[in-house]
């Protein structure tokens, strides 16, 4: 959350933009297993101009089909280029299908990637940046795209030919909170958790790449607390009942961290996992782990190796390790580890959209196997 004494949803944009979120520093958790090299021979005299190197499967808001994907590009800048723009194209037609002005481009990893509480990150060689196409729902999707970097002495390049992956169905679970006024801030329909990227031993590792912190509204649709910013308790989500999205078993849990106070931010943090405070992670087969952050102490009700059942309670919403208030940061990854693994597009089986920021109550919108957009405000049944 933001530092605002009275978070609003008029912020929802800025929220967490301060967060001393860990898979923006080093990772929540410490290293159990590496994933294969991605980077491997990037930079050098064989690497095109511009290259895919991620495409993930493509999925729903109730608004919009999404695909994320990664590309990286060659170090323009030491050419003198300055990028202007980044446009998308339908690569059989040409026609443009998004374009990424200047004032917007998202965030471009280059050079030395430092280090953080002794893990020595890459030096990179080429130019990285995470990208998502929108496309109304309904429209027809393009078989392939291409894009178009635009720099502003009005030279072009063109590459990274990618087809995205509509013919693969997306992860459904079910949702890890219940309850009325939910919103789901800095998931992957905003930059946030989406361009969080590490770079180590030739590895790109994207964890929370399709994250997002579930915050609780009042019935206005205007604030998450109501009272003293300071105490846990002002916060409406807070102590809220966590749910296992599918059946699965219980891997790796902590349940003994302290709490922040409100939005104080005054636990001490000594080490990676600590930033996690109290969390659990679940396998749920196929290689994909669902992962909860910040939970209260003492509430969590599994050990690992317990099996569980989609729907069983898990643990209570709070405000532990780093976090500047309760919420609950969920994401899905194909590793069993909130550090060294990669984030995996989800999508909710149901909920009924009440409401948009802003304070904007509507009539409710029954939608299922979908993702919100990041002003959504919903029901979740149970």
């Amino acid at each position: 959350m933001s530092c605002h004494t009275s978070p609003s949803i008029q912020g929802l944009e800025r929220i967490q933009s301060n967060r001393r979120d860990v898979l923006r520093l080093g990772g929540l958790a410490c290293a159990t297993a590496l994933l294969p090299p991605l980077l491997s021979g990037c930079g050098g005299s064989g690497a095109a101009p511009i290259e895919v190197v991620l495409n993930d499967i493509a999925y729903p808001t109730e608004k919009n089909l999404l695909i994320g994907y990664m590309l990286s590009t060659w170090e323009f800048e030491r050419e003198g280029l300055t990028l202007d723009r980044i446009i998308i194209l339908d690569h059989d037609t040409s026609a443009v299908l998004q374009t990424i002005g200047k004032a917007s481009l998202p965030k471009i990893f280059k050079g030395d990637q430092g280090s953080v509480l002794g893990y020595q990150f890459d030096n990179l060689t080429r130019y990285f940046v995470s990208l998502r196409l929108t496309i109304p729902l309904g429209q027809a999707v393009p078989r392939t795209i291409r894009h178009r970097l635009v720099f502003t002495n009005g030279q072009t390049v063109e590459g990274g030919v990618l087809s995205p992956r509509t013919s693969e169905q997306p992860l459904v679970i079910a949702s890890p909170v219940r309850g009325s006024r939910q919103v789901f801030v800095n998931q992957s329909t905003m930059a946030y958790h989406f361009d969080a990227a590490l770079f180590f031993q030739g590895g790109i590792y994207t964890s929370e790449r399709y994250a997002f912190d579930s915050m609780q509204v009042n019935e206005a649709l205007t604030d998450f607390n109501a009272g003293d910013p300071k105490i846990n308790a002002s916060y409406f989500n807070y102590g809220s009942a966590l749910y296992a999205v599918a059946d699965g078993a219980v891997i790796q849990v902590e349940n003994s961290k302290p709490e922040n106070h409100g939005d104080a931010r005054d636990v001490v943090l000594n080490s990676l996992i600590e930033y996690a405070g109290n969390y659990v992670m679940l396998d749920i087969g196929g290689g994909r782990y669902a992962c909860y952050a910040h939970c209260i102490p003492g509430s969590v009700k599994v050990r690992p190796g317990d099996r569980v059942r989609k729907g069983d309670v898990l643990a209570s919403l709070g405000n532990s390790g780093n976090s500047t208030a309760p919420h609950l940061h969920f994401q899905i990854c194909d590793g069993p580890d909130f550090f060294w693994s990669r984030g995996i597009p989800f999508v909710i089986e149901a909920y009924t959209k009440v409401g948009e920021a802003f304070g904007t109550v509507m009539p409710g919108q029954y939608v299922t196997h979908s993702m919100m957009e990041e002003t959504t405000i919903f029901d979740l049944a149970g």
